[in-house]
C-alpha cells in the first residue's frame, strides 16, 4: 500500500495552444483534445492536463498567473486511498469526487490529490556502451534518436519557505522517504512506492513553481530531444549537466507557464537501505555542466556527509 508517483499534473493557462505545442514538441505525443484544452499521457500512464482558466472544473489557483493548478499522486489500491483520506481529514478539508479522487491542500498551500494509479510496464531498452577498456558493442552502431519520447513523470519541484512543515507532512503523514538534503537549498523526497532518487523536491525560496522532470532512457535520447526543442524555437533554461545529488543527467527548457520542464536520464535508484546525506549546495548541484559560467570556474570543494539520526530540522543541517 503506497503512493507510487505522480499520476497527473494539471496546468491552468490563459490560452491552451502554446503550452500544448510545447509539450507536443517536448515528446509527449499527440494531444487528446479536451473542451478547455488538451491531455497528454506518458507510456507509464501518468498524465499532463492543459486547461484554460475558464474551465469550471479547474482547481483554484495556488500561484498567480499561468502554471500548475494541482498535482495528483497515484496510489496502489483503495485501502491506501482510504487511509490517506482518514489521516488528512484530521486537520484539513479533503473531498472525494465522482472519479474517486481525493483533493486537498498541503501545508504550504500547494493543491494535491490522490487516486488509484496502475502504472503500465515500460518496454525494456538496453543500450550497450563501449568503454575504452572493455568494448561490448561490435559491428553495430548505437541506436539513433530523432527526438525524445519521455516515459515517465519522474519528479515535480516547488519552491517554499517552510521546508520543515513539508517534511512533517510528506514524510510523517504520507510515508515519503528523505533521499538527500542540499544544505540551505532544499530537500529531496521519494514516494514510498517508487525508486527513483526523488519524486518531489522542495527548494528553499519564496513559494513558486520550479520544474517538472520527465524520464528518458539515455543521454542520447535527452540530447536528441533538446536539439529538436531548440530547432522548434523553445529556449533552454539551465541547459545540460549532471547533478552529483541523484546523479541525474538533465536538460531544462523554459516553460511557457514560467518555471522549467526537464529531460532527466540515468538517475540513481534507491530502496530503504539508502543512507541519506547532506550536501554542500555547490558540490551537490553539479558534477559537470554543458557550459561553465564564470561563477563556476572554481570547482566546488567536496562537501557531503551522512544525515544524523534522528534527522534534525532543515534549518539545523
Amino acid at each position: 500500500m503506497a503512493i507510487n508517483g505522480v499520476e497527473t499534473v494539471t496546468f491552468g493557462v490563459s490560452e491552451a495552444g502554446t503550452l500544448t505545442q510545447f509539450f507536443e514538441d517536448f515528446g509527449l505525443g499527440k494531444p487528446r483534445a479536451a473542451k478547455y484544452g488538451a491531455d497528454f499521457a506518458t507510456p507509464e500512464g501518468s498524465n499532463v492536463q492543459v486547461r484554460t482558466h475558464d474551465d469550471p472544473a479547474l482547481p483554484p489557483q495556488f500561484l498567480p498567473g499561468d502554471g500548475p493548478r494541482e498535482v495528483i499522486w497515484g496510489v496502489t489500491n483503495d485501502e491506501t486511498l482510504d487511509r490517506i483520506e482518514a489521516e488528512l481529514k484530521r486537520d484539513r478539508d479533503v473531498t472525494r469526487d465522482a472519479s474517486n479522487t481525493l483533493h486537498t491542500v498541503d501545508p504550504n498551500g500547494i493543491r494535491i490529490g490522490f487516486r488509484r494509479f496502475e502504472r503500465k510496464p515500460i518496454p525494456e531498452f538496453h543500450s550497450v556502451e563501449n568503454s575504452v577498456s572493455k568494448p561490448a558493442r561490435w559491428n553495430t552502431p548505437r541506436h539513433w534518436y530523432e527526438r525524445a519520447a519521455p516515459k515517465t513523470i519522474q519528479h515535480v519541484v516547488f519552491t517554499i519557505l517552510d521546508i520543515d512543515s513539508a517534511v512533517d507532512f510528506y514524510v510523517g503523514r504520507l510515508q515519503f522517504r528523505v533521499s538527500d538534503v542540499s544544505r540551505q537549498r532544499g530537500i529531496f523526497l521519494r514516494a514510498e512506492g517508487r525508486h527513483e532518487h526523488h519524486n518531489l523536491f522542495f527548494a528553499h525560496k519564496e513559494k513558486g513553481f520550479h520544474h517538472i522532470a520527465f524520464g528518458v532512457d539515455s543521454v542520447d535520447e535527452l540530447m536528441a530531444g533538446a536539439n529538436y526543442m531548440e530547432r522548434r524555437g523553445w529556449k533552454a533554461g539551465a541547459g545540460l549537466g549532471r547533478h552529483r545529488i541523484s546523479s541525474v543527467l538533465y536538460y531544462y527548457f523554459k516553460a511557457p507557464t514560467g518555471g522549467e520542464i526537464e529531460y532527466a536520464a540515468d538517475t540513481d535508484y534507491l530502496d530503504d537501505s539508502w543512507q541519506p546525506k547532506v550536501w554542500g549546495p555547490r558540490y551537490g548541484n553539479q558534477h559537470w555542466l554543458g557550459h561553465v559560467s564564470e561563477a563556476n570556474m572554481t570547482p566546488p570543494t567536496p562537501d557531503v556527509e551522512p544525515i544524523p539520526s534522528p534527522m534534525p530540522r532543515f534549518s539545523e543541517l
